[in-house]
């Protein structure tokens, strides 16, 4: 008695059988259940962040400075004369000097224009700069101010008014001869107002 041998299986032609339709594959990328939520991009902003407040049109605007007014002529050209007065006067104590001491007539001018313009320059210059006013307009008591924001002018702008000043002085008479109705306006922005009013509108003035 022999047992008849099982011809070898051969594979099928159709290839492997498919899978259950209800068998989940395993790199279908399902949820892992401890997979953290995505986290935004470190540069995006978060959805939630508080937004910078919005500036309201109906805000109110900004106070505007308080500048006082210019002071009358009558301080104006009181202070002009007195700091006038006060460069002559240094003028002639130099031209006394110079003929006590027997200098050239060329060497006169200059000591006699330099010792005018001189103190002239630190007067209406430095001193303005450091005090507010020149002792002519101290003696008025007036200051001088910028006529945007009633701050103290700087060097700059002093200089500038001082250098052109002679011009201003000569416009200015002209004006008073065929009596305009407006004085010609400071090409340097600056106004000489009184002391008291000054004090009254800007307390820190000078501080």
């Amino acid at each position: 008695m022999y047992e008849r041998p099982f011809p070898p299986q051969q594979p099928s032609p159709q290839g492997p059988p498919p899978p259950h339709p209800y068998q989940p594959h395993p790199y279908q990328g399902a949820p892992q259940p401890y997979q953290g939520a995505p986290q935004p991009s470190q540069g995006a902003p978060h959805p939630y962040a508080p937004q910078p407040a919005a500036q309201s049109p109906y805000a109110p605007p900004a106070a505007a400075a308080r500048i006082p007014d210019e002071a009358r002529p009558l301080r104006r050209w009181g202070a002009l004369l007195l700091d006038g007065l006060l460069a002559l006067t240094a003028a002639y104590v130099a031209l006394n000097s110079a003929d006590h001491a027997g200098l050239p007539a060329l060497q006169t001018c200059y000591a006699v224009a330099g010792a005018g313009f001189g103190l002239s320059f630190l007067n209406q210059v430095l001193l303005t700069r450091i005090a507010g006013a020149s002792l002519g307009k101290f003696a008025v008591r007036t200051r001088v101010i910028r006529e945007t924001d009633a701050s103290r002018p700087r060097l700059p702008r002093l200089f500038r008014r001082w250098l052109g000043g002679y011009l201003f002085i000569v416009v200015w008479i002209i004006a008073a001869c065929f009596e305009w109705e407006d004085d010609p306006e400071d090409f340097c922005g600056v106004r000489l107002v009184r002391y008291k009013d000054l004090r009254a509108l800007v307390p820190a003035y000078g501080r």
